[in-house]
Order: structure tokens, then sequence, then C-alpha cells
């Protein structure tokens, strides 16, 4: 029982990102590029203006991904326009599609595919949040297979976004083969440096998220309403 208090101590004590991690904090170093991921939730309101977005100071906003497609027949109506107005205005764009688990993963690349004319400055990413019906084991299989036809059809390792405690859950100790993109909110409106919470991303196999989603919550000229903010430690372009 002793034994058992202990390590459960620890693992509490860890998981505040004192323990086990190897990772160069996001807030170390001036290279720091940040970044916003949109769909068309942030045009229902207003159309984008990626021109003001474009000069846009707290953060300024060097990188967009932009979701184009959801399972195997949902397409992001907003797409062409995120897509083509945000790299007209000087922003590194990039896709993402978002996977729905009890769908198909061939059908979900052809509904990426299909839909989606180019993949712009980045790497794909494939975004995945939930395990459906499947158990771990399918699921691993089926994220596989997409993640197989993206590198094959674009010839680049694509990023895998995924909620830490999701990742922590379900992912963890595989694809190591490919970069991690973690959502670990935060519930602020201004970048890392200024968070008095400092709760940077923890994964429990100690990988090193390339870039973080530090919140849901955050605003930008030129977007009405919340929009999602990222940190990456480097370029993720080439």
């Amino acid at each position: 029982m002793r034994i058992l208090k202990f390590l459960l101590i620890t693992i509490i004590i860890c998981a505040n990102y004192t323990c086990f991690n190897k990772c160069k904090s996001f807030k170390e170093g001036k290279n720091q590029i940040y970044g916003i991921d949109i769909s068309h939730y942030q045009d229902n309101k207003s159309q984008i203006d990626w021109q003001v977005v474009s000069k846009n100071t707290n953060p300024y906003i060097t990188f967009a991904y932009i979701r184009t497609t959801m399972g195997k027949d949902g397409i992001d109506k907003a797409f062409k326009y995120n897509f083509y107005e945000a790299q007209k205005n000087g922003i590194k764009v990039g896709v993402y599609h978002y996977y729905r688990p009890n769908e198909n993963a061939k059908e979900q690349f052809d509904n990426f595919f299909n839909n989606t004319p180019e993949i712009g400055d980045m790497p794909p990413v494939l975004d995945i949040e939930d395990i459906g019906n499947l158990g771990t084991r399918r699921l691993k299989n089926e994220l596989t297979k997409f993640l197989t036809l993206l590198k094959e059809k674009y010839n680049t390792d694509p990023i895998i976004y995924a909620p830490q405690k999701f990742y922590n859950i379900y992912l963890r100790g595989e694809f190591s083969e490919y970069r991690i993109w973690i959502a670990r909110h935060n519930g602020i409106q201004n970048p890392p440096e200024s968070n008095e919470m400092k709760n940077e991303p923890f994964l429990i196999d100690r990988r090193c998220p390339l870039i973080w989603q530090y919140s849901g919550t955050g605003r930008v000229n030129g977007i009405s309403g919340d929009v999602d903010l990222n940190i990456a430690k480097q370029e993720i372009w080439n």
C-alpha cells in the first residue's frame, strides 16, 4: 500500500512537468513561431479578414493550418477561401483532415485527396480526437493506413494532431516516425510567456511535440470569436 501511494504521488508530481521530461521548453530561445488552425466555424460569424490577421502582433501569426475535409464525405465550405487568402497575405499555410474513427480510412483519404487541390507550405496533418467504437489496436491500424496513404501520395511525413489526454491514453509509444502536435489548453489569449499557468504538454512516453496548441479561446484581429493558438519551436515548412 505504501509503495502504491508513493507511486501515485510521484505520478502526480511528474504530471506537473517536473520529472522525466527531456523536452526543451516552448518558451526557451527566440525562434518560436506562432500560428492558428481554423475551419469554417471561424467563418460562421463573418469571413476571416486575412489581411488584418497578417498584421496581428500579439501574437504575430506566421502560419495557419486550415481544415479541408472531415471523415469520408465532409468538406469544409470555407477551405478554399481561407487557404488562398491566407497565402495571398504572406501566411504559411497547411491543411488538416479531421479523422472520424468509425469511418473507413481509405474512403477518408479519398475524400481528402479529391477535395484538397494542394497542401501548401507545410506537411499535411491528421487530426484525431476520438476513438469512436474502435478498440485501441484497430484505431492504430486504421490511422496507419491513412498516414501511409498521405506519405506515399505527397512524399512527406504527415503530422499527427491530438489532445494531450487522448494521446497519453491511446497513442503513447506509437507512430514514432511522425511528428506530434499536441493540444493542451490553458484558457488564455496571450502567448505562453505571459501565461502564469505554464502548463506545457507532457507526454508520458517522453516524446517532444513539434507544435503546442496552447489555447482554444484565443483572439486574433481579423477573426470574429475564439480561435486556436499554437506555438512551434522551429519552422514547419521547408
